[in-house]
């Protein structure tokens, strides 16, 4: 049975087109204006478009360059109807629907270098909350709706786009209260997903002076335990999916704001992040970053590893008192050094409002620069960071109310 929640819908489409850049030229990609694209595409976008009865498509474009020009979906790309959320995979980017959307889909280039669509046809009882890639080359999926009393894991062949192997664990198994995913890694023998407590009909967050992070086998993906650390709030936040990340070492980092702009109603404890080691499926005692040392009471919501301890967020620029609630900004881009403990900002990039979504699919990280679009007053700008020495460039112009995807092909 498909569960669905109309208020917390609208909700949702309610916060995304506050945070969409609404230009006069692009209300649909049929009246879209862009430059001719006539090299190898290698970039690849998923651009949103408002229509004119409210709801959004998705068109996911491929590009030859996004440093010059104007980028748009002019009667191109691959559409989807509804809010999906996309994650790149190897060479695939796999798109996740959510509302009543339970499917998953996989985009990729044929043998002509074209992208296609394959998948859509694995219904599942809720939308996917989130995917990860597994270790063993497989994919995992969560199902962690508001509306249901189980947390539903699935271990999905990338290739078919089926489900080899399901568990469902029960969420008082996590917690007394209604719980909220926030975020998901798979590393060597384990699963470990983050929540925290949120009431469905208020989204009031009263439960935040523990972390907690629930612990799964992999690959049977039975539940183990929740492990819980009282020096920080709760793991992650509504919609950004930030709340784990993992480094080339298998060490697991966790991350916790409280921020008003991103789902909470109250904050309790001071930002931090935390650091599962690798091998382990506890809290390292030995390590937490203090964000009110460094950055004088600013937090994240977004965060994204790069390599080497390296770290790429927005952070929030008011401290949590000022923030208005949902508002997901005002932002500015920024890379932590996980072992240093320091944050050096990208003062080349404006701050810019955000749109509530999972960093991870908003960027790109090639190994060397990291591109991104930010919304400035009027338009939206391709901008390419250098995360060495914290500069940045801006290119070219996108023409769509915000951009679901960065990826490369």
């Amino acid at each position: 049975m498909k569960i669905y929640s109309a208020f917390k819908s609208l909700l949702l489409l309610t916060l995304f087109a506050t945070f969409s850049v609404v230009l006069s030229s692009c209300s649909s990609p049929n009246d879209a204006s862009g430059d001719d694209q006539t090299g190898e595409e290698n970039y690849v976008l998923s651009l949103a478009y408002q229509g004119a009865d409210g709801n959004f498509a998705y068109y996911t474009v491929g590009f030859d360059d996004v440093m010059s020009g104007n980028l748009s979906a002019v009667s191109r790309g691959i559409e989807q109807l509804g809010y999906y959320t996309y994650n790149q995979i190897g060479s695939t980017v796999y798109a996740t629907g959510g509302f009543e959307l339970t499917d998953i889909v996989a985009i990729s280039r044929n043998d002509d270098g074209e992208l296609v669509e394959t998948g859509g046809n694995s219904s599942f009882d809720n939308s996917l909350q989130d995917i990860t890639e597994a270790e063993d080359g497989n994919i995992v999926a969560v199902e962690m709706s508001s509306s249901s009393d189980v947390v539903a894991l699935h271990r999905i062949n990338p290739e078919s786009l089926t489900a080899e192997s399901s568990t469902y664990t029960t969420t008082s198994n996590l917690s007394d209260s209604t719980v909220a995913y926030s975020g998901m890694v798979q590393t060597g023998n384990h699963l470990f997903i983050s929540y925290y407590a949120s009431n469905p009909n208020s989204f009031a967050t009263n439960l935040t002076d523990t972390a907690r992070v629930a612990v799964f086998e992999y690959p049977s993906l039975e539940f183990v335990k929740v492990i819980k650390d009282d020096r920080t709030g709760p793991i992650g936040g509504f919609g950004t999916m930030s709340g784990l990340i993992k480094d080339e070492n298998g060490n697991v980092y966790a991350l916790s704001h409280s921020n008003p702009a991103n789902g909470y109603s109250q904050f309790t404890k001071d930002p931090a992040i935390l650091r599962i080691n690798s091998g382990e499926t506890e809290f390292s005692n030995d390590y937490i970053f203090e964000f009110n040392e460094v950055t004088g009471g600013k937090t994240t919501a977004h965060m994204v590893y790069l390599e080497d301890n390296k770290v790429f967020v927005e952070m929030n620029t008011l401290d949590r008192s000022e923030q208005s609630a949902w508002a997901d900004g005002p932002l500015q881009p920024a890379i932590i050094d996980l072992s240093a403990k320091t944050i050096n900002y990208i003062d080349d990039v404006p701050e810019h409002s955000g749109t509530g979504r999972k960093l991870a699919a908003t960027s790109l990280y090639d190994g060397e620069h990291i591109y991104m679009v930010v919304p400035e007053d009027e338009e939206s700008f391709v901008y390419r960071i250098n995360p060495n020495n914290y500069t940045a460039e801006q290119g070219a112009v996108v023409e769509a109310n915000f951009t679901a995807g960065f990826f490369q092909l």
